[in-house]
């Protein structure tokens, strides 16, 4: 069983719903997200997320 919250849940759906605007931006209303590559921009975004940030 996964330890995943409604708030895990959430905030990849927000992520997913960002990519997929600023993909519908550039690319225009009709583009299609394969499966897998919506996997590995979640995947990346979720790595940016967890990182560590360097001070400016």
């Amino acid at each position: 069983m996964s330890d995943r919250t409604a708030a895990d849940l959430e905030r990849e759906l927000t992520m997913l719903a960002f990519v997929r605007d600023r993909l519908r931006a550039s690319e225009g209303d009709d583009v299609r997200l394969p499966t897998a590559a919506v996997d590995e921009v979640l995947d990346e975004l979720g790595s940016l997320a967890r990182s560590p940030r360097v001070p400016t």
